[in-house]
């Protein structure tokens, strides 16, 4: 795996090494997660694209691009790969069945499974020195801020 330099972030104000850790933790994480989708033919966008659809209903592409913060035109490449590769399919919507909505198929399900569990065996190497309340904490804290910061308390 290349090596990729990531410069220090700055410390905010008083919640700044929170602030800083969190980035760190993303980037990691990203990190470990990355090369594996690439593995799968898959890039960032499609990766999380995919990890979306896993999460629960069967959103419009007009949805998908809007979380995603990408427009329609990218949005609507990104997925013509997906359907292409067979990790996402198009389907009629049952609100209104000139529009489509799109699911996740097994093979995309598998395929996040795959990169999740990768990433999973790494973080649980790293902390594997660390006792199981530090790691309750830690999940609570992040989960706690996750939450608060979505502004609708929608999908990751």
């Amino acid at each position: 795996m290349p090596t990729v330099s990531v410069p220090e972030p700055p410390v905010l104000g008083d919640h700044g090494e929170l602030l800083n850790a969190l980035q760190a933790a993303q980037q990691a994480a990203v990190l470990q997660l990355l090369p594996q989708a690439i593995a799968r033919g898959l890039g960032g966008h499609s990766f999380w694209s995919l990890y979306w659809l896993t999460q629960g209903t069967e959103p419009h592409p007009t949805d998908l691009a809007r979380t995603l913060g990408i427009t329609a035109p990218a949005c609507t490449s990104m997925v013509d790969l997906l359907v292409e590769s067979g990790h996402v399919q198009r389907r009629p919507s049952a609100e209104d069945r000139r529009q489509v909505v799109l699911a996740v198929t097994p093979k995309g399900r598998r395929t996040v499974d795959a990169i999740w569990g990768h990433v999973d065996q790494q973080i649980r190497a790293a902390t594997r020195d660390l006792s199981d309340e530090d790691v309750a904490t830690a999940a609570r804290v992040l989960r706690t801020v996750a939450a608060r910061l979505r502004p609708d308390g929608g999908h990751p």
